[in-house]
């Protein structure tokens, strides 16, 4: 994940894999999948209401210490190599809601 903070007239990159050190510091996140961006928004909004299956899996890989699940979401599978990246979604092979046109065309990412 990468992160941008903004400084005034300006912003701060950084990247990172603790979702915790993010969520503190930054105003924006995009999770990256394969070296593609899944999802890009406001902290808040990926964190608490991702709409990409990655990110989805991601949040749900992370234990809470007041919830009553038992396991936590594993994403099956393994990431692909970076000289064979599927066709359409990167991520459609690990997929539990691919379908179709997730297989052919690579997705847009949506204004947040």
């Amino acid at each position: 994940m990468f992160f941008v903070r903004s400084l005034g007239c300006g912003c701060f990159t950084a990247y990172a894999h603790g979702l915790g050190v993010i969520a503190e510091t930054a105003d924006r996140v995009a999770v990256m999948y394969a070296g593609r961006v899944a999802e890009i928004g406001p902290v808040a909004d990926v964190i608490h209401k991702p709409q990409h299956p990655y990110t989805v899996g991601l949040m749900g890989s992370i234990p809470e210490f007041d919830s009553d699940r038992d396991r936590l979401i594993q994403i099956d599978g393994a990431m692909p190599r970076l000289d064979a990246i599927p066709t359409g979604c990167a991520f459609n092979p690990r997929c539990t809601k691919v379908f179709d046109k997730c297989k052919t065309t690579r997705p847009d990412l949506m204004p947040a």
